[in-house]
Formats: C-alpha cells, structure tokens, sequence
C-alpha cells in the first residue's frame, strides 16, 4: 500500500519550522488523516486508463511508485531490494524523494534522494515511462516494462548498488473497486491503487566489495490520493506473497484504536483478480520481544481459499529511517503455502 510513507519528507521540511519546538509532538503519519487541504479525492468514478496512470497526478497531495523484490544470488543466498519514488504536496510545491535498500540476512543497506523539479533533478516521463531523481533511474522501453532499474550509495565509504532488468506483462490489477480502494470501513477515506505482482528480475548487486548475479521476483505497487488515514488509525501491516509462482495474495491491516480495517486480494498471473471481504481474512499478530519495536511473527488464515500461512521476518533490522521509521523487508511463510515476500509496518 505503498505508501503513504510519503510523509518521510514531512518531517525534513517541518524541521526548518522554528516554532517546531513550541509545539506538542505529532507523529507525521497523523498528517494521513488531514482533510482541511485543497486537493482532490479519489472516487468510485474515476476511471484508470493505462499509460496514463503511470504519470504524476498532481490533483491529487500524495503519491508513489514502488517496487519491492526477493532475489537469490549465485551462491543461493536471499537478498531484498525496495526502491520507491513518492509524491507530496507541501504549500502548493510538489516535493519528490526516493527510498532504496538492499538487505540479506545480516545486512540492510538503505539510502534516501530528494529532489524538485525546479531545482532540474527530478524527471518522470511516460509512454513509455521513465524517472530519474539525481543518479537513481528507471528506464522503460514500453509502457512500463520492460524496463531498467539502477541505484547505488556509499555507506561507511564503501559502495553498494544495485542494476537490474524488470520483465513482465503491462497488465495492472485495479486494487478496490475498479482502482477505488477504501481505507476506512466508515468513512470516505481512500486512494486509487494499482499492482503488478508478477515481474521476472535478473540483474546484478554490488555488495560486500564485489559483483553477483542475481535472479528472482519482483512486485510494483502504484497509489495516490489526498487524505490517506482516519484520526482513529495509527499505522499499517502490509503483506506481498507470492503463494506459487501463478498465484499473488496482498494484505493490509490499518491498525485503529475504534476497529481495524482490513484489506486482501489475490491476483492470478492470467489477469484475474478477486477481493476478499474483511470478514474473510484473520490476521493476527503472533510475536514481538520487549526490546523490539516491530512484531515478527504474524498468521494469516482464508478459510474461504484454504490460506493459513506463519510469516516471519527474516531480518528484523530492515528498517527505513527517513524522516519517519518504518520497517520493509523480506519474509519467509510456511503452512498451506511456502515461499517469500515482503512486509511493510508502519506506526509502531
């Protein structure tokens, strides 16, 4: 659900604020539930025609590209790599940064890019689609696979980066309602979202001073709307899984301090896509140490599609901290269903 972490940057630029410090504390995910701002609101009406979708909707205070992917390398080993293009609108001034990372079992390297188009280091085109914000690119060459996705920092004065190829069809499953995807079970909260949960990757990581080939998944999520969150909502869970190499499930929980709102769908590779109600998915948090912000163990049972998996986080340091904090990374799940993904949690 992507997202919506588009208020890491909020936090940069309410930094500058000198009368910050006079001010009670509020996390900058309550700015999610803000409705006072002028800016348009998703509806059941609109309609998401491709490529078009692909392009800023500027109507519109948040928005996101993103991508998340499970690698192996030559050696067989796991790797992780997220890298995410978002939106916001602060003032009437449209402000872009990326997130990237790259984990494995032991590690997780991550790195941040801002940018404006003013300034003439940002740049998104579409069909086909490209955008480059400073040195990271993604380069389309139809639509918007395939395509090319490059990024690279230093840490402690040592390189990593990452170059791979994304292959798959330009078939997009309309997330919701025909694209219109609630975030609230009482309220006209909500954003238009869209997936791509089957990309085919191949392509190369430099890390830990040398060079593998990789192979592996990959999953893009595209989402944007106005007022993101209730009042009620503090955060989220968000599950990408690939049950088998034909069948994708997503699922998100907006934790409340009222009644948390959730939400699930699985996508075939044939272009199917079916929406489960909430009453459908149980989702239970199963484990998290004292010492530890973040649960890493969760259950997600479908009894209507005989799904009851245990997902567990492989590293618990794959953490974002940009702004705000935020945990993505690579996970493992067993049960019915074996395989890996990702999770997203945010408001802990």
């Amino acid at each position: 659900m992507k997202l919506i972490l588009t208020l890491a940057l909020l936090l940069l630029v309410a930094c500058g604020d000198a009368n910050l410090e006079k001010k009670e504390y509020v996390s900058p995910l309550h700015r999610l539930a803000d409705k006072t701002q002028n800016y348009e609101n998703p509806s059941v009406n609109n309609e998401i025609n491709f490529p078009d979708a692909h392009a800023p909707k500027k109507t519109y205070r948040h928005e996101w590209w993103y991508i998340t992917a499970n690698l192996v390398t030559e050696n067989d080993d796991d790797l992780a790599v997220q890298w995410t293009l978002f939106r916001t609108a602060i003032k009437g001034k449209h402000w872009y940064f990326a997130h990237a990372a790259l984990g494995s079992e032991k590690q997780h390297l991550s790195a941040f890019r801002n940018a404006r188009e003013e300034f003439g280091n940002l740049e998104i085109l579409t069909a086909p689609f490209s955008a480059s914000i400073d040195d990271w690119t993604w380069q389309s060459s139809s639509d918007l696979l395939p395509a090319k996705l490059n990024f690279s920092d230093f840490i402690d004065n040592k390189q990593w980066q990452v170059e791979l190829n994304l292959k798959g069809k330009n078939q997009f499953y309309l997330q919701g309602e025909q694209g219109y995807n609630k975030k609230h079970a009482q309220f006209n909260i909500a954003s238009h979202y869209y997936s791509q949960p089957f990309i085919k990757v191949n392509g190369r990581v430099f890390i830990d001073g040398h060079w593998l080939n990789v192979t592996g998944n990959a999953w893009f999520d595209r989402e944007w709307g106005s007022q993101m969150l209730a009042a009620d909502q503090q955060g989220w869970d968000w599950f990408s899984l690939r049950l088998e190499s034909d069948l994708a499930l997503m699922v998100y929980r907006i934790r409340s301090d009222d009644k948390d709102f959730i939400y699930a769908s699985l996508m075939n590779e044939n272009g199917d896509i079916e929406t489960l109600t909430q009453d459908e998915v149980n989702l239970i948090s199963l484990k998290q140490k004292d010492d530890e912000n973040y649960p890493n163990h969760f259950k997600i049972k479908i009894e209507s599609h005989k799904i009851d998996i245990d997902v567990k986080t492989i590293n618990k340091d794959q953490i974002m901290r940009f702004g705000i904090e935020y945990f993505e990374g690579m996970v493992s799940f067993s049960g019915s269903h074996q395989g890996k993904g990702f999770l997203e949690m945010t408001g802990y």
